[in-house]
């Protein structure tokens, strides 16, 4: 069973949110690392929202997972959990986001249902828009915002913070956008809405690309000191090797897009050194 869970909410991509919150969370306590206890709360936050936005995910696209040839054998469609499974996954999730954000005081539990919105309804988006990639942009976004909240205690946010956000958006929503090269043929029989399905698998890498044009700009301006410009760099690279197409798309999605995050998030923890 764990062995399911597992496979069900794919906790190995909790990697793409970690870097993110101990980014935000390092800007929020002032260039360094907030308490242990702070830490701890704010992984915990990151698991649970990423058990119940995942397992919300699976369980909202379970029909749609169920006709896709590549996305078939998921645990839902597969038989392998039971819908309501599913729902105790994601109810456990729901439960550990709560306990974190509890723990790290009444301001961050009083916001607690705001990323929960987003959250919950970005993979509906696929089913009305376009422009659905940037919903888990927005979702992702908002992982170092919040830590940064937790950090500080407060809503006074610096320069740094809006910029690192801004970065996680345009960084996820275009990833996200390559990502969707795998089902164009499946989206377009099945009126699934994605960037590749309307404008082509060419015109939507250039959509990717100006995305992650505007996602290298917000990370430049956090650069200051050379270890900060070296951990751009591989960001850099990272960005343009997404784009090679002898570099399978599975690949460019994960682990390239992973590479990319975690050399951000050190941008920041580096910055003027």
């Amino acid at each position: 069973m764990l062995s399911k869970v597992h496979s069900f909410t794919r906790t190995e991509h909790l990697l793409f949110s970690l870097p993110l919150l101990f980014a935000g969370a390092w800007l929020g306590a002032g260039g360094c690392f907030p308490s242990w206890r702070i830490i701890g709360f704010i992984t915990l936050v990151g698991l649970g929202a990423r058990t119940f936005g995942m397992a919300l995910n699976r369980i909202l696209d379970r029909d749609l997972d169920a006709k896709n040839p590549r996305t078939k054998n998921r645990e839902i469609p597969a038989g392998r959990l039971s819908l309501f499974q599913g729902y105790v996954v994601a109810a456990v999730g729901l439960f550990l986001y709560f306990v974190g954000c509890a723990g790290l005081g009444s301001l961050v539990l009083a916001l607690s249902f705001f990323p929960l919105v987003p959250l919950s309804l970005y993979s509906l988006l696929k089913r009305f828009t376009p422009l659905c990639h940037y919903g888990i942009g927005f979702v992702l976004a908002t992982a170092p915002v919040g830590a940064f909240v937790a950090a500080s205690n407060s809503l006074d946010f610096t320069s740094e913070i809006l910029w690192f956000a801004l970065f996680t958006f345009c960084w996820m929503s275009g990833f996200d956008i390559i990502y969707a090269l795998l089902d164009v043929d499946f989206d377009r029989a099945h009126h699934v809405y994605s960037l590749p399905a309307l404008l082509g698998p060419t015109r939507a890498l250039w959509v990717a690309a100006l995305t992650h044009v505007v996602a290298i700009g917000a990370l430049m301006m956090l650069v200051k000191g050379w270890v900060s410009a070296l951990f751009f760099g591989v960001a850099l690279f990272g960005f343009l090797i997404s784009y090679s197409p002898k570099i399978p798309v599975a690949v460019r999605f994960f682990p390239i897009s992973i590479v990319v995050g975690v050399a951000g998030a050190l941008v920041v923890f580096f910055i003027g050194t």
